[in-house]
């Protein structure tokens, strides 16, 4: 009942809302009108690879930002930064940055990726850059993995290599972190893309018009299908299941469970129903039928009620085997492939940084969306099983950037909550 009232409740000012959020993109772009990006430090460009970086900081960095800073330094990369807002000292920002440039605050992150863009085609970087990685702060960066990660994206000879793919609505690379080759920043397409981009400041825009429109762009500007593919992609983790028993246990323990989002997860039960349909026929069940009348009611109320404890591989294999109907012939080869697949047909729902959080930490994939239990993805025993595997100085960071967000749905109210559950803010 309370879950239909609020579906009703946001039914109903859905359409205020709508005006609403549109409305302030409309004030906030009439605010920003006439003024330009400042560029407070340029060092000059010397033909490396490129970071190309979307900051959203007020003051001061971020200390995860800065370990990202300082590995991309490590790696040789030329750091050009756009930040929508004010750092208090930008010049102290030398040491990590070659290109600092703040931004007035309309468009989001791809007002920040379309500054950037036109900076480096103003400037003809593109004829001598090798390699460019476009990544934002709306992630969190871990040291330990950073230097691996950065060159697997950089050394790569795909040519446009997204961090992670996004299945939800259509399929598309994770615009918070992608690398592309020469050719597609010298590409017509991909440059009239970002010389045309309108920004805004309305959530499903940006999405449609960026996140999922550059990928379109990216995609027609690679020489084959195969030169667009994500680092930590469904393939690699479908491979990595028959290789690595400990990503099994992984992904079972440290599954997402929280069920403020309708994506597919984990379950036990789903892989017997499975293995049951696909694999057992029915049999002459007349005599069992006879013995049923034999059965107390209270024994089989309690073997109703009765749970399982699954907490990896083995306890899994265990609870199949003696909830299957004839067990005996439960081949453990059929048991695992079915196991398999059903961790592979979760992995690929939605929004896999959010869908899989702990389980990319666990294969090497440093980031973790700082938006997931704002957006209903994560719950506080999934932020548990995400940070498990950080070093304690960033287990606090993370946890403290993930909960000072809390659920929308929870904390906003009046059109502001109606429009978080449409998805407008």
């Amino acid at each position: 009942m309370l879950k239909l009232v609020g579906y009703l409740h946001t039914l109903a000012l859905y359409p205020a809302a709508r005006v609403i959020v549109a409305a302030q993109s409309a004030q906030t772009w009439a605010k920003t009108l006439g003024k330009q990006p400042k560029v407070h430090h340029e060092a000059a460009y010397d033909g490396r690879p490129i970071l190309l970086l979307a900051l959203y900081e007020k003051g001061r960095l971020r200390p995860d930002v800065i370990r990202l800073l300082r590995a991309a330094r490590a790696e040789g990369l030329y750091v050009l930064a756009v930040n929508t807002l004010r750092l208090k000292d930008p010049g102290a920002s030398r040491d990590l940055i070659d290109c600092y440039i703040e931004r007035p605050n309309f468009g989001r992150d791809f007002g920040s990726y379309k500054t950037g863009f036109l900076h480096v085609l103003d400037r003809g970087w593109q004829q001598t850059c090798p390699r460019l990685l476009m990544i934002n702060d709306s992630i969190f960066f871990s040291a330990e993995r950073m230097p691996a990660f950065l060159r697997d994206m950089m050394a790569s000879d795909v040519e446009v290599l997204g961090s992670t793919e996004n299945f939800e609505i259509e399929y598309h690379l994770g615009s918070f972190c992608i690398a592309m080759a020469q050719p597609i920043l010298q590409h017509p397409q991909f440059q009239a893309f970002w010389r045309g981009y309108r920004l805004t400041d309305v959530r499903p825009l940006v999405i449609k018009r960026g996140e999922m429109g550059l990928s379109k762009v990216l995609k027609r500007c690679a020489s084959s299908p195969q030169a667009f593919a994500a680092l930590y992609g469904a393939r690699r983790y479908l491979m990595a299941l028959n290789e690595d028993d400990a990503l099994i246990d992984i992904a079972i323990t440290r599954a997402r469970t929280s069920d403020l989002t309708n994506w597919k997860r984990v379950r036990p039960e789903s892989i017997r129903v499975a293995l049951q349909e696909r694999f057992f026929a029915p049999v002459n069940t007349l005599s069992r039928q006879v013995e049923k009348h034999d059965i107390q009611l209270d024994a089989t109320l309690e073997d109703l009620n009765r749970r399982a404890f699954v907490k990896d591989r083995e306890t899994l294999l265990a609870y199949l085997r003696k909830n299957l109907d004839d067990s005996t012939q439960a081949d453990e080869g059929i048991l695992m492939e079915a196991i398999r697949s059903e961790l592979g047909h979760a992995f690929i729902e939605g929004s896999q940084i959010h869908q899989n959080a702990a389980i990319l930490l666990h294969m090497g994939m440093p980031l973790v969306k700082l938006d997931g239990l704002y957006r209903g993805m994560f719950n506080l025993f999934d932020i548990r099983n995400i940070t498990a595997p950080l070093q304690p100085g960033e287990q606090e960071e993370l946890t403290a950037l993930l909960v000072e967000r809390p659920y929308g749905n929870d904390t906003l109210i009046g059109w502001r909550k109606a429009a978080f559950n449409r998805g407008l803010i």
